[in-house]
């Protein structure tokens, strides 16, 4: 997966926009994980009422709070919105943890295409080897919750070498 967005620039989703754009940044946060790309738009209803169950979804995966290890999982916002201002009001809605390509970048639209996007919101579900798991989990995501990352795992093959009881 990692190869796909080597010579890409990926954007936190923070104040400040920080940016991922060497090899090894990308490298680092990408490598072994599960990427879930989230093709959606500010405009579409569908969409504004499925990014609160979405992030819900992604922090009882991720955030500490909630778990005792963050599952290797990275969400990446990929705007079929019209606007630079479009992109940057739905972005409130998602985790500070997610990652989105910026409003200029072509690359959106070929993600698009590549992944035959024909309705929104999509989330497609990619193995760390960039091979796709599911090709549109939002009512699995709704239906399942965190539960459906487990079935991802196993299908992606995705195992954590676990640490041994410390008691």
């Amino acid at each position: 997966m990692v190869d796909l967005f080597i010579d890409r620039v990926l954007l936190k989703n923070n104040s400040e926009r920080d940016e991922l754009d060497t090899e090894r940044e990308i490298v680092a946060r990408l490598q072994n994980r599960i990427l879930l790309l989230f093709f959606g738009c500010v405009v579409s209803r569908s969409c504004q009422l499925f990014a609160p169950k979405l992030s819900s979804f992604f922090k009882q995966l991720t955030d500490e709070a909630y778990v005792d290890r963050s599952a290797q999982l990275v969400l990446l916002y990929i705007s079929m919105d019209q606007s630079e201002q479009q992109l940057s009001s739905f972005l409130q809605e998602l985790p500070k943890k997610c990652l989105f390509l910026a409003f200029e970048d072509p690359f959106r639209r070929e993600l698009e295409a590549m992944f035959n996007v024909e309705e929104l919101p999509t989330v497609v579900v990619l193995r760390p080897d960039c091979s796709v798991l599911a090709a549109n989990a939002v009512e699995e995501i709704l239906r399942l919750g965190p539960d459906c990352y487990r079935n991802w795992q196993e299908a992606a093959e995705l195992y954590r070498q676990e640490l041994p009881d410390q008691r």
